[in-house]
């Protein structure tokens, strides 16, 4: 029995992504835009687990949301799995890279050589689908050097423009790691040498044309999200155990034996108010 060419008969497996035209990014949501990048990251990481079929719920707990936003966000790119079964890791992976254009390399430049630019550097993130042609610093005593093997030297951060200028392949985007007294300047060369997506991972707000796109990571900030949910979490929790310790104590009480009480002339009522004769 021929599985595969079973689930192709039943329309309800999903097409090979050759088959299937990549969709416009511009038709696709802002915010599905950025949870397709973690599926992404999450298939990838199923992949090297060697995880071949992954359910919608799978997918969604690993990346942190609800199956129905994972399978509405994928149906912006005519991702469909099989009932009862799930999405094949291989070709949904193959499909979202398509959608996100990362089957094919992109040109980054890197403003900032310090301990944030070398952890991006470093990042698996920049070794698919990203090649940083150009690495700037504003330390002279970095000119000329370069982080590690294979590396472009590290040019001065007054050199952004005319190097960004004569890069072929142009450099598509340009990321801000530098101090974030050189932040502005560092992002303000990028854009005079025509560079339009920028990553800026300082806390600095840069001053920005209509025309650019800007992408801001805050470290700092997504600690302070993440410290309220976890505050928000061990709040539920402690309301949750005092609603059940509630629930608890309110069972006992129901199921307890009535409480006698003894009068003063020898008679007894129980809680009930009954009364009862003793001898």
């Amino acid at each position: 029995m021929n599985v595969g060419a079973d689930r192709r008969k039943s329309g309800d497996a999903d097409p090979p992504a050759s088959e299937t035209p990549s969709p416009s990014r511009q038709d696709i949501p802002a915010p599905t835009v950025a949870r397709l990048a973690t599926y992404l990251h999450v298939l990838r990481s199923f992949s090297r687990r060697g995880t071949l079929i992954a359910s919608s719920g799978e997918l969604a707990t690993a990346a942190g949301v609800n199956p129905a936003i994972l399978r509405k966000d994928l149906s912006y790119i005519g991702a469909n799995g099989v009932r009862g079964v799930g999405y094949d890791v291989g070709r949904l992976t193959a499909r979202i890279s398509m959608a996100l254009h990362t089957d094919s390399v992109h040109t980054v430049a890197l403003a900032g050589a310090g301990q944030l630019g070398r952890a991006l550097l470093a990042h698996t993130g920049f070794g698919r689908g990203f090649r940083v042609a150009a690495m700037f610093d504003a330390d002279p005593s970095l000119t000329g050097t370069s982080l590690e093997a294979g590396c472009p030297a590290i040019a001065p951060l007054s050199d952004i423009t005319e190097a960004c200028r004569r890069m072929r392949p142009a450099v598509e985007i340009g990321v801000v790691a530098t101090s974030d007294e050189h932040a502005q300047e560092a992002f303000d060369a990028f854009v005079a040498a025509g560079v339009r997506q920028v990553l800026n991972v300082t806390p600095v707000s840069l001053t920005t044309e209509a025309d650019v796109v800007v992408r801001q990571v805050d470290l700092a900030l997504e600690l302070q999200v993440l410290s309220f949910q976890a505050s928000r979490g061990a709040t539920q929790a402690a309301a949750q155990a005092a609603r059940d310790h509630l629930e608890i104590s309110s069972r006992d009480d129901v199921s307890a034996p009535p409480r006698e009480v003894k009068a003063a002339d020898g008679r007894q009522e129980n809680a009930m108010g009954e009364e009862t004769v003793t001898a």
